[in-house]
């Protein structure tokens, strides 16, 4: 009743209409005093309450009766007798709906705590099973990459164009680099150009300052949900995309406190080889496994099982411990992973990806 309680108007008690209003009007009056006095009753004088509760029992005995003249006396004081036990707030829209956005944020951080939560991909270990910061070839802009289309664009396929412009006037130079991008050197200033983006400017052209060297449009990478319960009543299995916190994984380029998002090839107490493109447990080839087999034969992008770092001793290079996993980026050539830094501990896995969320792609929806 922060905006107030409705009274009851004056109408033609003979008229259909007019009685089934006073009705429903002395109902919800009835309605707002139950409210009022559960929210209230320890906090309002004794005197209000049992005012409260006399003419709420008038109310009720004269729409029980039928009397509509009655009811609207009634209805009236009973409505006066609410407004002064729970007065109007100042400003309660804005109160109401920042309690309600409050909740939401309490329920949605405890859940994300305890339940589900989310990560995105910032790398390509995982490609193409799952995505991260990419580029994508295109030359100019079209329609969709102006407002209003650009914003739809970006909310839904979490994508937009970029450019690389000149910062100098000169003669350009090219060259690739490791990663498979470019470097354009104009007048001793050098210009970084992503994978996948278009070049414009060739070997030797003019180029002068504003000018473009390169575009396209820059992907957002794949944002999952990783469900944190299963694996605190069932045991890890091998095939599952896994995400696990960098908490005493020693190497130079990892740094704690950190999430890292491999797939989970290796269980305790087994021997990890790799002999390429396969990967061995306990000496045998691996078979059966759905994406590690489509892995293995090298189609679709994969690369298949590549021995690198530890394991480069064979089919039987590396015997896990009790509380050990092994975790594999399914991009093998350009993945960080347990062939560098050896084993994931058990405490340190917070559980499987089970959903893309976004962006809308070819791996939205369930992990494979």
């Amino acid at each position: 009743m922060n905006k107030g309680q409705p009274h009851m108007k004056s109408s033609e008690t003979t008229s259909f209409f007019g009685r089934r209003r006073i009705r429903k009007q002395a109902q919800h009056i009835l309605r707002s005093a139950r409210h009022v006095r559960n929210m209230r009753e320890d906090l309002a004088a004794a005197a209000d309450m049992q005012r409260l509760e006399e003419q709420a029992r008038d109310l009720a005995g004269a729409l029980s009766a039928g009397d509509c003249g009655a009811m609207e006396v009634a209805g009236d004081r009973l409505a006066e007798t609410i407004l002064k036990v729970n007065p109007p707030r100042p400003h309660a829209f804005w109160r109401e709906n920042i309690e309600v956005i409050v909740v939401a944020l309490a329920v949605a951080m405890a859940f994300r705590t305890y339940f589900i939560q989310p990560f995105k991909i910032p790398t390509s270990s995982m490609y193409p099973t799952l995505a991260g910061i990419h580029h994508v070839e295109k030359i100019r802009k079209d329609f969709t990459d102006y407002p209003p289309f650009s914003f739809l664009k970006w909310a839904v396929f979490g994508c937009y164009y970029t450019e690389v412009r000149s910062q100098s006037t000169g003669t350009a130079k090219i060259a690739q680099v490791q990663d498979g991008g470019w470097q354009v050197d104009v007048a001793g200033i050098v210009h970084r150009v992503a994978p996948g983006m278009s070049l414009r400017a060739a070997q030797g052209d003019p180029v002068i300052r504003g000018q473009p060297l390169a575009s396209g449009l820059k992907v957002a990478g794949d944002h999952i949900f990783v469900n944190k319960v299963k694996w605190n009543f069932v045991r890890p299995a091998r095939g599952e995309i896994m995400v696990f916190k960098t908490d005493n994984i020693l190497h130079p380029q990892i740094k704690a406190n950190e999430h890292y998002v491999k797939r989970m090839v290796g269980l305790p107490d087994e021997t990890i080889g790799i002999a390429a493109p396969r990967l061995y447990i306990n000496g045998r080839p691996v078979a059966g496994m759905g994406m590690m087999d489509t892995i293995q034969q090298c189609s679709g992008g994969y690369n298949g099982y590549i021995p690198a770092g530890i394991l480069t001793g064979g089919v039987e290079a590396l015997k896990l411990g009790p509380d050990q996993y092994f975790a594999c980026g399914d991009n093998q050539r350009n993945s960080l992973d347990s062939r560098f830094w050896g084993p994931v501990p058990r405490q340190n896995l917070v559980g499987p990806a089970f959903f893309v969320y976004w962006p809308v792609s070819a791996n939205w929806g369930m992990a494979r």
